[in-house]
């Protein structure tokens, strides 16, 4: 028995000595991240502010949401372009933001309207 005790006590010890390692590295990571500069802070989202009247945006992206040139995540989805463009574009006439809705509804009704020619 003061065999198995006397394993069990190095052993111990050798746990110890490695907790204390470990707290020390966690310790030295803590304070590095205290200080670090993650990339979603470093990157700066530009907003474009289009004052214009739907009509107008419609007439400057229509050929483009008419052509086949372009895809959001692998797909030609004239919903998902438009979600995409109103991320970095804000729509605004007269003081007023546009919503995003307004402009799928607008810009279906444009392609329904302008795909026949």
């Amino acid at each position: 028995m003061n065999y198995a005790v006397q394993n069990l006590r190095e052993e111990c010890a050798q746990l110890e000595t490695l907790l204390h390692a470990v707290t020390k590295q966690c310790n030295n990571l803590n304070r590095q991240l205290e200080y670090a500069v993650w990339d979603e802070d470093m990157v700066v989202e530009e907003t474009i502010l289009f004052d214009g009247s739907l009509d107008e945006l419609l007439e400057l992206i229509g050929p483009l949401l008419k052509s086949r040139r372009w895809t959001v995540n692998g797909r030609h989805e004239a919903t998902a372009f438009l979600r995409s463009l109103d991320s970095v574009l804000r729509v605004s006439h007269g003081g007023k933001r546009l919503a995003l809705g307004t402009l799928v509804n607008a810009a279906l009704n444009y392609l329904s309207v302008h795909n026949d020619r």
